[in-house]
C-alpha cells in the first residue's frame, strides 16, 4: 500500500499528552461509546488508490479523518455554511 497513505496507530502516545487521548474520555461519553462500535478497518483499503505514492507529504489517516468528523458532528462543533447573506 502507499507510503504517502498516514497511519495513526491506535493507542499512539501523544506528543504533549502522556499517555493515549481515549484514556481522558470517560466510557459513558458518546465518543467513547461510538468508537466502541464504529470499525473503520476497511476504510484505509477503500481510498488508499486516491493517495499518491511518491509525491507531498504523507496523508492523514483517512480512519482518523472521518473519526475527526463524526466527532465534530456530535459534539456540535460542525460549522454550516449558508448562501444567504448576513
Amino acid at each position: 500500500m502507499g507510503e504517502m497513505l498516514g497511519r495513526k496507530e491506535r493507542n499512539q502516545t501523544e506528543l504533549f499528552i502522556t499517555g493515549s487521548l481515549r484514556q481522558l474520555v470517560p466510557d459513558e461519553h458518546i465518543l467513547a461509546r461510538v468508537d466502541w462500535v464504529l470499525d473503520l478497518s476497511w476504510l484505509r483499503d477503500e481510498v488508499a488508490d486516491l493517495y499518491c505514492i511518491d509525491n507531498g507529504r504523507p496523508g492523514i489517516d483517512p480512519e482518523v479523518a472521518v473519526r475527526l468528523m463524526l466527532a465534530g458532528f456530535l459534539l456540535g462543533l460542525v460549522h454550516v455554511w449558508t448562501s444567504r447573506p448576513m
